[in-house]
């Protein structure tokens, strides 16, 4: 049988946000370098792991196209994770624990890339643990069209050089299709205990 609860005795979180940005994040250098990081050592990516019906997973090839490359230079995750406590602790709230897998991921997108609406939080492999989705633009958008960045709410965040903008891993979000130019990025996640 259901109990009644009482609301006034529920935690609340007045401070939360949908998205938090932070303009120059990382310097000029410091994305001329991730890009230059980028051309170099990514490879192309074509789907993504989705759970079927049958609870299995498999690799859809119309989530997402872009090149892909890994980093674990100490410099950028203090800097990913110094913002990652902050902010978290501002507005959001989590039982953070550090940065899914001690690494960051740098993405660049040629025309006809996308990465279609998703979420970073799900149930497959480690990504429940996911709680904090933390994305920083590396090039200026007159260098691209297309590639606009967009929320579950239709929110589109301006890109500038060296912006961060941090959301909850569960918020919808995703990547239009690049049209002209090369569109770059860098993503962090803030990942701890899954939500209990």
């Amino acid at each position: 049988m259901y109990k009644k609860i009482n609301m006034e005795d529920l935690k609340l979180n007045q401070d939360f946000r949908w998205f938090v940005t932070k303009p120059n994040f990382f310097s000029k250098e410091e994305c001329e370098y991730m890009i230059k990081h980028i051309d170099k050592k990514s490879t192309r990516k074509k789907g993504h792991y989705v759970q079927n019906q049958e609870d299995k997973e498999v690799m859809d090839d119309n989530v997402c196209m872009l090149n892909i490359s890994r980093t674990d230079e100490q410099k950028y995750l203090d800097k990913f994770w110094n913002a990652i406590k902050l902010v978290n602790q501002l507005h959001f709230k989590y039982d953070i624990q550090g940065i899914f897998e001690n690494r960051l991921q740098a993405h660049r997108y040629d025309v006809g890339d996308w990465y279609n609406p998703h979420s970073d939080f799900h149930s497959i492999q480690r990504f429940s643990s996911v709680k904090l989705t933390c994305i920083v633009f590396l090039n200026d958008h007159s260098e691209y069209e297309g590639g606009d960045f967009s929320l579950f709410d239709g929110t589109i965040v301006e890109p500038e050089v060296g912006k961060l903008i941090i959301h909850p891993a569960f918020a919808g979000h995703g990547v239009s299709p690049v049209t002209k130019g090369e569109r770059y990025s860098c993503v962090a996640w803030g990942v701890g205990d899954t939500f209990v």
